[in-house]
C-alpha cells in the first residue's frame, strides 16, 4: 500500500519529497517528467518579451507539459503598471481557462483587485500561493472557491496561524516557495496547529491535489 506522500504545491527547487509543484522560471525547456508550472510572474514583466514568454507557455500547454499556469498575478509594491499587470494577468488567465488549468496566483496588496476577477470565474481553480492575508480576506476567498497555500512565514505569523486553523480542509495546501527547508517542516508545525497528526495531514492535502489536478500530477513529461 502506497504511503500517502507530501504534497509541496509551490517550489522553485525540487527537493524530491513528495509530489513537488515545481515552478520554471526558464522560459527555454520544460522539466520532462516533472511536474511543473510556469506563467510569467508580475516583477518579470519588465525584463522579457511579453508576446515570446505567453507564446511559450501556450506551446507547453499545447504539448501537456505543463499543469498550471503560474506564477501570474498582480504586485501593487512594484513599479509596473497595474492596467500591464492586470492585462498580462488576464491574458494568462484565458490560457488557463482553455486548457483548463489552475492559476497559482502571486498577490501583493492586491486581493480587492483579485476578488473582483474571480467572482466571474467560478470554472478556474485560483490558488494564492504564499497566502499572508488577514481572516476577511481569506472568507472573501474562499467564498469564491480558492484554495490557499500557505509557507514558512506560518510558523512566525500569530494572526496567520489562526486564519489557518479557521479554514476548511479542503481549501488549504503547504509549500516552500523559495526557502531551503523542507516541505515537512512545514506539515509538522501545521499539523500541530489543526491538531491532527501528520498522516491526516497529509491524506487532507493529498485529496486536495487530487481533487483540483485529476491525474495529471502522475503524467507530466
Amino acid at each position: 500500500m502506497m504511503q500517502t506522500p507530501f504534497v509541496n504545491i509551490h517550489t522553485h527547487t525540487a527537493k524530491n519529497c513528495g509530489v513537488e509543484l515545481v515552478n520554471i522560471d526558464n522560459f527555454d525547456a520544460v522539466l520532462n517528467g516533472t511536474f511543473v508550472s510556469a506563467g510569467l510572474h508580475p516583477w518579470k514583466i519588465g525584463k522579457c518579451d511579453h508576446q515570446q514568454t505567453i507564446e511559450s507557455i501556450e506551446n507547453w500547454c499545447c504539448n501537456s507539459q505543463i499543469a498550471a499556469i503560474g506564477e501570474t498575478g498582480i504586485d501593487r509594491a512594484i513599479d509596473t503598471s497595474i492596467s500591464l499587470q492586470m492585462n498580462i494577468f488576464e491574458t494568462q488567465l484565458d490560457i488557463a481557462k482553455r486548457y483548463r488549468l489552475p492559476l497559482i496566483i502571486h498577490c501583493v496588496r492586491a486581493y480587492s483587485d483579485f476578488l473582483q476577477v474571480i467572482k466571474n470565474e467560478s470554472a478556474t481553480t485560483f490558488i494564492f500561493h504564499g497566502f499572508n492575508g488577514n481572516s476577511h480576506t481569506a472568507y472573501q476567498l474562499l467564498t469564491h472557491g480558492t484554495m490557499l497555500s500557505f509557507g514558512a512565514n506560518l510558523l512566525k505569523n500569530n494572526k496567520l496561524q489562526d486564519v489557518f486553523k479557521a479554514i476548511p480542509n479542503d481549501c488549504i495546501f503547504l509549500e516552500t516557495d523559495t526557502k531551503e527547508m523542507n516541505i515537512s517542516d512545514i506539515y509538522n508545525f501545521a499539523a500541530a496547529l489543526r491538531n491532527v497528526s501528520i498522516d491526516d495531514l497529509k491524506q487532507i492535502i493529498f485529496n486536495n491535489l487530487t481533487r483540483i489536478f485529476g491525474n495529471r500530477w502522475t503524467t507530466i513529461g
